[in-house]
């Protein structure tokens, strides 16, 4: 699993960031959180594989977060894609899509379905699961968390002790049969676990809250909104610090932290955001359009 930060600024772009947008690499699949202005170009920049994107999930309708997808429409049409796209997002999300595919004149060679969704929603996709739940921003707004399925897995310290390292038979131990090895009867449960998949979550645009700590609970990747340092934020509604991210990060038990959504105001100087959430939270990375996390699978042993 690899996950890109494809624009990182807020609300107006900078030399160096274009608007919201995030993209998550599954199995052959791209997944895109917001789409907002020059994200299709980002994504072709850096080879992200614009069509194999099959669904979209806007996190809210600010300008910011959508303004690349009638761009991104029209480009996979032009490219001739045939698969369709499915878009989500909070309430409202059909009526202003279709507002978007009213917009000029084009063609387009593939079906586009819409999905308004609500908190407690799953949208369930190969081996993963997608799950909105409500930020505050003042307006409609998700944020958002992508789940792996579990999976069961032989533990390879297991196998190891009972030298089973080149057994063929570690199958069977993963479809719940047991086997005979070395004269010996090995039940599954003596070396395969069931282990929990990788999560990532989204925050999209939103002051500290609750049910962000809750739906980021031990998530591998946290990509939250920093727009400002926490001696601004007063003035930001809606909107979250460096600092109050890095705390979210820190009660939720993430594994690694990225900010994103930065104001402009810092475009040459991101490293004291970068600073400030690393006093709270050491392990946080700055997100930059087009960089590039991996995620490596859960494994028994760890």
């Amino acid at each position: 699993m690899k996950v890109w930060t494809v624009g990182t600024s807020s609300a107006v772009p900078s030399r160096n960031r274009n608007l919201p947008a995030n993209l998550i690499s599954f199995q052959g699949e791209r997944v895109l959180f917001d789409c907002g202005e020059g994200t299709q170009r980002t994504l072709m920049q850096e080879k992200l594989g614009l069509m194999k994107i099959s669904r979209v999930f806007i996190s809210h309708w600010h300008a910011d977060h959508f303004s690349g997808l009638l761009g991104l429409i029209q480009t996979l049409e032009m490219e001739g894609r045939e698969e369709p796209l499915y878009i989500y997002g909070p309430p409202r999300t059909e009526e202003f899509t279709d507002r978007i595919l009213d917009t000029g004149y084009f063609n387009r060679s593939y079906d586009i379905f819409v999905e308004d969704l609500v908190e407690g929603d799953e949208i369930v996709g190969e081996g993963y699961t997608v799950k909105p739940f409500e930020v505050e921003h003042g307006v409609n707004a998700f944020g958002f968390a992508f789940e792996e399925d579990t999976s069961v897995k032989a533990n390879k310290e297991k196998m190891k002790e009972l030298g089973l390292e080149e057994s063929p038979k570690i199958g069977k131990l993963k479809n719940g049969e047991s086997i005979e090895w070395n004269g010996e009867t090995i039940e599954p449960e003596e070396v395969v676990e069931e282990v929990p998949g990788r999560k990532i979550v989204y925050s999209g645009d939103t002051a500290k809250c609750r049910n962000t700590i809750e739906y980021s609970e031990s998530a591998d990747l946290l990509i939250h909104e920093a727009t400002c340092s926490h001696e601004m934020i007063k003035d930001r509604k809606g909107h979250t610090s460096a600092r109050q991210a890095a705390e979210i990060a820190e009660e939720a038990g993430v594994s690694e932290l990225v900010l994103t959504h930065i104001s402009r105001r810092y475009q040459e100087k991101t490293g004291e955001l970068l600073s400030e959430a690393r006093e709270v939270f050491k392990d946080t990375e700055m997100g930059e359009d087009g960089r590039e996390f991996d995620i490596k699978s859960h494994r028994p042993e760890d």
